[in-house]
């Protein structure tokens, strides 16, 4: 198929929405880029045996960089990256009230951290240091892991993003 101004174009603007630049274009470095929190991480912190899953491979699991699953194989834990103050400041924006009706500033995470409170223990965190953020959404039996966990999860997730 022969080159066109329209297609590398679009390349280029799908390439800016996912956060890339040409120098990480290769497997090995997006994956190495959304390698922020592992699955050990997440067994330390709360002690269930999760295991790392791909996007939309359980019900929940919407993670953009990495979902975890509890034995059972259903969704446990969804995490997004985010790579500057305006991506925090919109996903801080666009959680929805009426899902997450109490939003609580979380002092002493990162320069910046909101975490938003539903029924039946949701949560949806959202923490920033510098220009990496990250978003941690529990799912399933993710919902039995305490504030205290989320927030150590969280920690470990900004330190390695940064």
């Amino acid at each position: 198929m022969p080159h066109t101004p329209l297609l590398g174009a679009a390349a280029v603007v799908l390439l800016a929405a996912c956060g890339g630049s040409s120098e990480r274009t290769s497997a090995a470095t997006a994956a190495e880029r959304c390698d922020i929190l592992t699955a050990a991480d997440v067994q330390a912190v709360t002690g269930v045996a999760v295991t790392r899953i791909d996007r939309n491979a359980a019900m929940g699991a919407g993670g953009t960089c990495v979902n975890f699953a509890s034995p059972d194989g259903r969704a446990y834990l969804g995490v997004n990256r985010l790579e500057s103050q305006g991506e925090f400041t919109a996903s801080v924006e666009a959680v929805p009230s009426d899902v997450y009706p109490d939003r609580s500033p979380v002092a002493g995470l990162g320069d910046e951290a909101v975490l938003f409170e539903g029924p039946g223990g949701l949560r949806y965190l959202v923490a920033r240091k510098g220009e990496a953020g990250i978003v941690l959404f529990p799912l399933g039996e993710g919902f039995e892991m305490t504030d205290d966990q989320l927030r150590e999860l969280a920690s470990r997730a900004l330190a390695a993003a940064a």
